[in-house]
């Protein structure tokens, strides 16, 4: 975006520089230049595109540090999606401890026994692996 607009600023000075081919008088503080009406206008041109040069470097160095703060967010988010799968991988094994405890509890036709204790750990594990949004 920034190269094209450098490239219109370029083409405009070159058509002027084209179409006024005379020479000027510039006065400044008591000094008097004959120049060619196109160095102005080279001057103003060469500022713009400093400008325009300086805009773009900092664009881009503002765009970089996005994406490494992109990053940082990136990899902990990743680390928060392998702990919930691993998360899944221990409640899918207590899933599959608990059905064949069921099973063989109906096997065997007595239901399994649970202590307090055991009931206490499950709603403290339960609790913690709780989010909020």
């Amino acid at each position: 975006m920034y190269l094209i607009l450098l490239l219109v600023v370029f083409a405009l000075f070159g058509l002027f520089a084209v179409q006024n081919g005379g020479t000027h008088d510039f006065t400044l503080l008591g000094y008097v230049w004959n120049l060619p009406l196109w160095v102005p206008t080279a001057i103003g041109t060469a500022a713009a595109s400093v400008l325009l040069l300086l805009h773009m470097s900092r664009a881009t160095l503002g765009s970089q540090f996005r994406e490494l703060g992109h990053g940082r967010a990136l990899d902990a988010q990743r680390d928060r999606i392998e702990e919930l799968r691993e998360e899944n991988v221990q409640l899918r094994e207590r899933l599959a401890a608990a059905r064949g405890e069921v099973r063989g509890a109906a096997a065997t036709g007595a239901a399994p026994r649970q202590s307090w204790v055991d009931g206490l750990r499950a709603m403290t594990t339960h609790a913690r692996n709780r989010t909020t949004t």
